[in-house]
């Protein structure tokens, strides 16, 4: 892996992570754990390009304005372009990660099996992350950074869990979402419970 083009990478966009418009739940603590956790997914594929995923999880929320989280996406793709031009990162491995980053979110999620075995590995990290304890709390800081109740991002939150849960790409990405997903119901459970008590008294 050529590390100087990925320190390159590291160093331009974790200024943009810590930009005030960005989504508190998609900065570069969020980076660091997909990054984590794709390394992990990695492992059961010897034929993954490495450095190509790791630049694709430095950039993939590069830009998420937390008032136009569906259009993040293609803003990220847009920046991430901006960047690697910038930094002089071969044109054909550009356009190889932009796609990566085209595929990762459930707001458009695609059936089968996305186009790269890198593609299918950002996807699992990022909805890792996106359950459990940390899940939980990146879903009501994004509902809060945006004016709403917590109560506000449950129906929204179990979607997201769903929608992940049937799309997932690899065996050992669905494992680490599954091992995640019974606390993550039974705190939905206990919030909806409290919540409707308290809106009845």
């Amino acid at each position: 892996m050529n590390m100087n083009y990925c320190d390159l990478v590291r160093e331009r966009a974790r200024v943009l992570y810590d930009a005030g418009d960005q989504s508190v739940s998609h900065r570069m603590d969020h980076i660091e754990r997909v990054l984590l956790h794709a390394r992990g997914i990695s492992t059961s594929f010897p034929d993954v390009d490495h450095e190509l995923l790791a630049i694709a999880v430095l950039l993939h929320d590069v830009t998420s304005p937390f008032n136009r989280k569906h259009e993040h996406v293609r803003l990220s793709m847009k920046t991430a372009r901006d960047i690697l031009d910038e930094i002089g990162y071969p044109p054909d491995r550009t356009e190889r990660v932009v796609r990566i980053i085209a595929e990762h979110s459930t707001e458009d999620p695609k059936n089968g099996l996305l186009s790269s075995v890198e593609a299918r590995v950002l996807f699992d990290a990022d909805k890792i992350d996106g359950a459990g304890p940390v899940g939980l709390a990146r879903a009501f800081a994004l509902f809060g950074q945006q004016g709403h109740s917590p109560g506000a991002a449950i129906g929204w939150y179990r979607r997201k869990i769903e929608t992940a849960l049937c799309h997932m790409q690899t065996d050992p990405g669905r494992k680490m979402l599954l091992e995640r997903l019974p606390y993550t119901r039974e705190f939905l459970e206990k919030f909806e419970a409290e919540n409707a008590r308290s809106l009845k008294e």
